[in-house]
């Protein structure tokens, strides 16, 4: 217990001296155990930024620990699930979650690991601070938006999580049905607080030094806890409908992110320094390249944003030029000298920006049958998205009525086998009110929210779109078949060695094996 509780202070001591992009906060599960009487020991607010930098991604470690962390959990798993990057690089010989072998390794136990050992023993001890009255109702409420912001990422990925009774001496896994309706009640508290505190004080910024997303900006925090509670209302519409109408509803009326003036990105802010861990990703490691997908769609539409998500490829021509998914063994020579991803250091790492908002509104306007309402936003999301990329509302409008379709795909690496295939994307750019507005506002939204392929896999799953190209090698997963493609990730081989009661358990929550192939709870389209 001892030894937890000093890890933690010397952490917090770090972070408080804003020199977090050099410390490391990785513990173990033993943090579970955390001790809240040591809240008070500590300056609460700053534990706001404690969460901050792994809410969403990991950012916190010496040197390769994020990357490696961002690396195992977000872009070898998600990225590439999602269709947006792929690798040649063998690991572990070719057999690994990429051809969907998701117990070859540890992989499987980062993004759990993030959540349950970095950002949750910090929302604790601001609980803890709150319920002493050291905490400010507000800044606790920013602490409950990161809170969701980290576990719905989290509980998209694997289903059931243990969260209800987090720091509790039993912690017992709650049903993904369980936690979206907690996520959702979580949201509705925040944004009364948010409100009334507003209310009173506009111009209150007492988290200015530690907010490094909105430098304190409470308005601003109203707008992103309305747009996160408007993401997970539209993504439970084929298993709630009527309540997804109803928060959708409520969080637009309400008021969310419309410019990107506002858009929630975490980026260096006054001293502390963020590194985004993607441009070591493809520089040094020479991993990430543009997937197959990526090429047929950005191609075929000749989007103007392919330059400045990708870097062109370093061949005779160059040009923008992809990679298939899950290859196996096939030799990473091939394929280093395809388009890279064009993130850079101080690239920003995104999490919800107004484009995506818009596609959001789009969609539930074709919900509610306002089919005007739809293409309306549908087009402000092309021109959001155009903006987000430095393109200007000109391109962005020229853009959105192109009747060009995604691209064949055509392996032009030095590789004797070829993995050339026909685009299976159906639609143009254009809308039209034909029967495939969906597949429209998704394959868009899907673009627009590059390079965040945690959303992007999600949303893949939630609606078949973008129709996006199979893993070349056969599924090692016999319950994924590789056509409908992965659906979750296991649950972490260390809960199976610590905590096997809780996690057996979680496995009849799901409804079906632990495995990639079980859906989830709210995965019911199709």
């Amino acid at each position: 217990m001892k030894k937890t509780e000093s890890r933690i202070k010397i952490c917090l001591g770090v972070v408080l001296a804003l020199a977090v992009a050099a410390s490391s906060c990785t513990g173990d599960f033993e943090y579970f155990n955390t001790d809240p009487n040591a809240a008070q020991e500590v300056d609460q607010a700053s534990l706001i930024t404690t969460m901050q930098l792994d809410a969403a991604y990991p950012t916190t470690g010496d040197t390769t620990e994020p990357v490696n962390r961002y690396q195992t959990g977000w872009n070898l798993l998600a990225d590439h699930y999602a269709g947006y990057m792929a690798c040649a690089n063998h690991f572990d010989g070719g057999s690994n979650p990429m051809v969907y072998n998701l117990t070859a390794n540890n992989w499987s136990n980062t993004v759990f690991q993030v959540a349950f050992t970095q950002v949750m023993p910090a929302w604790l001890m601001l609980k803890s601070g709150y319920e002493e009255g050291i905490l400010t109702a507000h800044a606790m409420a920013v602490a409950d938006i990161l809170k969701v912001l980290t576990l719905h990422r989290a509980s998209d990925m694997y289903g059931p999580l243990p969260v209800l009774h987090f720091g509790e001496a039993k912690n017992p896994y709650d049903s993904q049905e369980t936690l979206y309706h907690h996520f959702f009640e979580t949201l509705d508290q925040s944004i009364k607080t948010l409100r009334e505190r507003i209310e009173v004080a506009p111009d209150d910024r007492s988290l200015e030094k530690v907010d490094a997303i909105y430098g304190g900006d409470l308005k601003k925090w109203l707008l992103f806890a309305n747009s996160l509670k408007l993401r997970l209302a539209i993504r439970i519409r084929y298993v709630e409908p009527e309540l997804s109408k109803q928060y959708a509803s409520e969080a637009i009326e309400s008021g969310v992110i419309t410019s990107t003036q506002n858009n929630a990105m975490l980026k260096s802010y006054r001293q502390i320094t963020i590194s985004n861990p993607m441009e070591m990703i493809w520089n040094s490691y020479n991993d990430a390249r543009m997937s197959a997908s990526m090429d047929s769609y950005l191609n075929g539409y000749e989007d103007p944003r392919r330059e400045t998500m990708f870097q062109a490829a370093t061949i005779d021509g160059g040009g923008y030029h992809g990679v298939r998914n899950g290859l196996g063994n096939t030799e990473q020579k091939y394929y280093t000298n395809m388009s890279a991803p064009n993130i850079q250091t101080n690239t920003p790492m995104n999490w919800l920006l107004a484009s995506e908002v818009a596609f959001l509104k789009a969609e539930y306007c074709l919900m509610t049958g306002d089919n005007e309402g739809a293409k309306s936003n549908y087009e402000e999301g092309i021109r959001l998205s155009f903006a987000e990329n430095g393109l200007s509302t000109g391109a962005a409008d020229t853009y959105a009525q192109s009747e060009n379709l995604p691209a064949y795909f055509t392996d032009v690496s030095e590789n004797p086998t070829k993995y050339s295939t026909g685009a299976l994307g159906k639609v143009a750019v254009k809308w039209e009110n034909d029967g495939n507005e969906l597949e429209r506002i998704i394959t868009q939204k899907w673009i627009a929210l590059f390079p965040n392929g945690m959303e992007a896999w999600a949303e893949f799953r939630r609606t078949g779109f973008p129709r996006i190209f199979p893993i070349v090698e056969p599924s090692q997963d016999p319950s994924i078949d590789k056509n409908v493609q992965i659906r979750r990730m296991v649950f972490p081989k260390l809960e199976y060695a610590n905590n096997a009661g809780a996690v057996n358990a979680a496995v009849r929550l799901l409804g079906g094996s632990d495995n990639g192939g079980t859906k989830l709870w709210w995965d019911k389209k199709n």
